[in-house]
C-alpha cells in the first residue's frame, strides 16, 4: 500500500509541515494581516509564515482579502494598502484533527515531550507513513524485528532500527524480550490515535477530494488497531462482518472486509474470513463507516442480527472517543 491510500495522509502532511499548526491556530480568532500574524509567532520569521499561507491559500484553507490604499496628497496623508488573510470553513474544519491531536498528547505524553504547539507531535508522528506502516503491522500482535523486516518490505535494516527507536522513545511501542529474541508491542497510545486518521480522513473526504480517491484503503487495519482497546458487553457474543464498499469508479479489488468477534466483553479482530458465517453484516463506503464511527451515524446497509452490530460499531465509536 502506498502511502497516498492511508487514511488522512494528505491532510496530515500539510499539518506536519514546521509551523503550519500555529499559523493555523493563529488565524482561529480572525482575519489578520501578514505583519500582525508574524508579530505573534516572532520566531517563524517573514519567509516561512508567507510560505505557509500561500500554501493555505493554494489548498483553500484560508482567503485573501486585498484593498488597495489611496496614495497621500497635499490635503491627506494617505491609506496603506490592506491585506488580510482568514480561515475558510474548510480551515476551521481542519482545526478539529489539530485539537484533537492535541487532546492525545495531554492524554498520552509527558509534558516535556510536548514541544510547539498542541497537537503537533501526534500529527507528526500519525503522518509519517513508514510510522503509521509499523503500527499497523503490530495491530494484531507483537512481532520480532525479523518478522517486521519480512513485513516492512520497504524499509530498510537500519531505517526500521530507527522507526522502532522513535516509536518506543514516542510511547508507541514497547520492547519485549522472548528469551534472545526482541519483540514489539503497541500500546494503548498507540492504538488510540487512530481517532487522529479517521478525523483526517473525514476531513479530506468532505473538504479534498483528489481526481482519484482512495483515502480509507487502510480504515481495515485502523480498525484491527482500535479493536483491542474496545470493550463490549459481556452477554452480547457472535461474529460481525464490516464490508468496506469500493469507491465510485474504483477498482473492486479496493473493497475489503473486517471480521471481528464479540467475545467474554472483548473485540478480536480475525485475520481472515471465519469458517461459519457470520451473525452480522455491514455494508458502507469507508467515509459513512468513519461517520457511523465518530458522530454515531452514516448510511450503513445491515442484515442479520442488528443488535450485534449495534454494539459493535458502539464500543469502537467510545473507544476512539473515550
Amino acid at each position: 500500500m502506498s502511502h497516498q491510500d492511508q487514511l488522512g495522509v494528505r491532510a496530515l502532511k500539510l499539518l506536519a509541515e514546521e509551523w503550519m499548526v500555529a499559523v493555523l491556530h493563529g488565524l482561529a480568532d480572525g482575519a489578520l494581516r501578514p505583519a500582525e500574524l508574524e508579530r505573534a509567532l516572532p520566531d517563524a520569521g517573514h519567509s516561512v509564515v508567507m510560505r505557509r499561507l500561500r500554501h493555505l491559500l493554494e489548498n483553500e484553507l484560508v482567503s485573501y482579502n486585498h484593498q488597495p490604499g489611496i496614495p497621500p496628497n497635499a490635503r491627506s496623508a494617505g491609506v496603506p494598502h490592506q491585506a488580510h488573510y482568514n480561515l475558510t470553513d474548510a480551515g476551521r474544519m481542519l482545526l478539529e484533527v489539530t485539537a484533537e491531536a492535541g487532546r492525545w498528547e495531554q492524554a498520552w505524553c509527558l509534558r516535556d515531550e510536548r514541544r510547539g504547539p498542541a497537537g503537533t507531535l501526534a500529527i507528526r508522528l500519525t503522518a509519517d507513513e513508514h510510522m503509521r506502516k509499523i503500527t499497523l503491522l503490530l495491530a494484531d500482535g507483537p512481532l520480532c524485528t525479523k518478522d517486521l523486516g519480512r513485513r516492512a518490505t520497504d524499509l530498510g535494516r537500519s531505517a526500521l532500527q530507527r522507526r522502532t527507536r522513535e516509536l518506543v522513545l514516542a510511547g508507541l511501542l514497547e520492547r519485549h524480550a522472548r528469551g534472545r529474541v526482541p519483540l514489539y508491542e503497541l500500546t494503548a497510545a498507540a492504538r488510540h490515535l487512530a481517532l487522529v486518521a479517521m478525523l483526517a480522513g473525514r476531513w479530506e473526504w468532505q473538504w479534498s477530494r483528489p481526481e482519484h480517491p482512495a483515502p480509507g484503503r487502510d480504515l481495515d487495519k485502523l480498525l484491527h488497531l482500535l479493536a483491542p482497546v474496545a470493550h463490549i458487553p459481556e452477554p452480547i457474543a457472535g461474529i460481525c462482518r464490516l464490508h468496506l464498499d469500493a469507491a465510485a469508479g474504483d477498482h473492486p479489488d479496493h473493497e475489503h472486509d473486517i471480521y471481528l468477534a464479540a467475545r467474554a466483553g472483548n473485540l478480536v479482530a480475525l485475520s481472515g474470513a471465519p469458517t461459519a458465517p457470520p451473525e452480522a453484516v455491514g455494508h458502507a463506503s469507508p467515509e459513512a463507516w468513519c461517520d457511523a464511527l465518530l458522530l454515531r451515524e452514516g448510511p450503513i446497509t445491515t442484515s442479520g442480527n442488528q443488535a450485534l452490530l449495534v454494539a459493535v460499531i458502539g464500543s469502537l465509536s467510545t473507544a476512539l472517543l473515550a
